[in-house]
């Protein structure tokens, strides 16, 4: 972790996640800590646009510092 450097720690975008995971892909712009979340919030997403729902999405804007 210390090679990987602090810019690299993140936080899950998906709001019902929260977990903080480690960086590691070439570019270093991970946003979820998962693919299983990056799926579920993507489902998410698209069913909010088809039907419209009052529901609030899953998905907050990723924190980079």
């Amino acid at each position: 972790m210390c090679s990987a450097g602090a810019e690299r720690l993140g936080r899950c975008a998906r709001l019902d996640c929260g977990l903080a995971f480690v960086d590691t892909s070439r570019n270093g712009r991970r946003v979820y800590c998962s693919v299983r979340c990056a799926n579920n919030d993507a489902v998410a997403r698209h069913r909010e646009r088809l039907h419209g729902d009052a529901r609030p999405s899953t998905a907050r804007k990723a924190r980079r510092t």
